[in-house]
C-alpha cells in the first residue's frame, strides 16, 4: 500500500513539474494580441494588418468573426505590438516614402534559379518577402520551443523513472519505472529530433529572404524604432518611421 502511495506521489509530482516546465517554455514565445491605444484611453484588442503614416488596419478580436476595421493615425496615442514594443504616435516623425517595387523586378530573367523556394524569393516584390521572412522566422522559433519541450519531456521522463524504479522492492515501481524510462525519452526524442529538424528548415529559408532583402537594400520591417532622449524634460521617446 506505502508503495503504491509512494509511486503515485512521484507520478503526480513528475507531471505537475513537466507541466510547470511546458508553460514556462511556451510563456516564452507565446506572443500577445496587439492593442491600439486611442487617444482617450480607451483600447482595441487588435490584430495589426497594416499601419501607414495616416492609418492603422486591423482585425477587432472583440468582434465575434475578427472583422477588418481601420482607425485614423490623429486618433491613436500609442500602439503596443505584440513584439513587446511600444509605438508612441505624438512621438513620431513624417513617414518616410520607399517607392514600392513590382514582381520580378530585381530578377535576372535570363538565369532564374531552377530551385522553385529560390524562384519565388528573386520573383516576389520587397513586401511580399518581408511577409516570407516573418511566417519563416516565426515558424523556426515554433520549432526551437518545440524542441526544448520535448527534450524537457525525456529528461524529465529518464529521472523520473528511474527514481520511481528505485523506491522500494515492489516490481511495480520497477516495471512502471523501466517502462517510464524508456518510453518517455523515446517519445521525447522523436519529436524534439522533429522539432529540431523544421527549426533548421525554416530558419535557413528565412535567412534566405533577409539576404535578399539585403540584396535590395530593403529593410526587413515595414517599420522602423528609433530611441531617443529628451535632455530638457529628460524623458525618453520612440521615433516610428512607416514605410509603404
Amino acid at each position: 500500500m506505502q508503495s503504491h502511495t509512494l509511486k503515485k506521489a512521484i507520478f503526480i509530482s513528475f507531471g505537475l513539474v513537466l507541466l510547470s516546465l511546458t508553460n514556462s517554455v511556451y510563456a516564452q514565445s507565446l506572443r500577445k494580441n496587439d492593442v491600439i491605444v486611442r487617444r482617450d484611453s480607451t483600447r482595441i484588442q487588435a490584430l495589426i494588418l497594416q499601419v501607414s503614416y495616416e492609418k492603422v488596419n486591423y482585425r477587432d478580436l472583440a468582434t465575434p468573426d475578427s472583422a477588418k476595421a481601420f482607425i485614423y493615425m490623429d486618433q491613436v496615442a500609442r500602439i503596443l505590438l505584440k513584439s513587446g514594443k511600444t509605438i508612441h504616435v505624438k512621438d513620431s516623425v513624417a513617414a518616410v516614402r520607399i517607392s514600392p517595387d513590382s514582381v520580378g523586378q530585381y530578377a535576372d530573367m535570363a538565369n532564374l534559379p531552377e530551385n522553385p523556394f529560390d524562384k519565388s524569393i528573386v520573383m516576389a516584390n520587397s513586401d511580399q518577402l518581408r511577409d516570407k521572412y516573418e511566417f519563416y522566422k516565426n515558424k523556426a522559433i515554433d520549432g526551437k520551443t518545440g524542441a526544448v519541450v520535448f527534450t524537457s519531456f525525456a529528461a524529465a521522463s529518464l529521472i523520473s523513472g528511474f527514481i520511481i524504479a528505485n523506491s522500494g522492492n515492489s516490481s511495480d515501481n520497477k516495471k512502471f519505472g523501466n517502462s517510464l524510462a524508456v518510453a518517455g525519452p523515446v517519445f521525447g526524442g522523436v519529436f524534439g529530433l522533429i522539432c529540431f529538424k523544421n527549426h533548421k528548415v525554416y530558419k535557413a529559408k528565412a535567412e534566405k529572404v533577409k539576404s535578399e532583402l539585403e540584396r535590395r537594400n530593403q529593410p526587413l520591417e515595414s517599420l522602423r524604432f528609433t530611441p531617443g532622449f529628451n535632455v530638457r524634460n529628460k524623458s525618453g521617446f520612440l521615433t516610428l518611421s512607416f514605410f509603404f
